[in-house]
């Protein structure tokens, strides 16, 4: 069965700010994004409470060897989703926590977020839309 994936403008609030990994918390008890803070477009420092914005979409599992369209994960544009892939790191009943590929942190979400045919399992391919994130002043 074909599965489509679409980016939707997303919302979460950074809960921790370690070194240069950033923790965000989406809203809606949705999941929690660790990302570099490079990836996050701010004018000023960065603090647990911020709201943050950015592009995210479902995780549809799909077999190795895809090529990132990681163009637009560049702080400096503004924010646009683009085209990732990551490694299924940890498999629950009820969540799943993605490596993204190229070193852009990682994703726990749950288990609905992820269409597949196949059994969830440590080790296969998700692509999913992603983008930098932007703090909402």
């Amino acid at each position: 069965m074909e599965y489509l994936i679409n980016p939707v403008l997303m919302g979460g609030t950074v809960k921790e700010v370690a070194d240069d990994l950033v923790k965000v918390h989406l809203h809606g008890r949705l999941g929690v994004l660790s990302v570099p803070r490079r990836l996050v477009i701010e004018s000023g420092a960065i603090a647990a409470g911020q709201e943050t914005k950015f592009f995210f979409s479902y995780l549809k599992i799909v077999p190795p060897g895809f090529d990132d369209d990681a163009a637009a994960m560049d702080p400096s544009q503004e924010i646009f989703p683009a085209l990732l892939h990551g490694t299924l790191t940890e498999v629950n009943d009820t969540a799943v926590k993605v490596e993204i590929a190229g070193g852009y942190g990682t994703i726990a979400v749950p288990r609905r977020w992820v269409f597949t045919d196949v059994a969830l399992a440590v080790g296969e391919t998700a692509e999913f839309y992603f983008s930098c994130m932007h703090l909402v002043a």
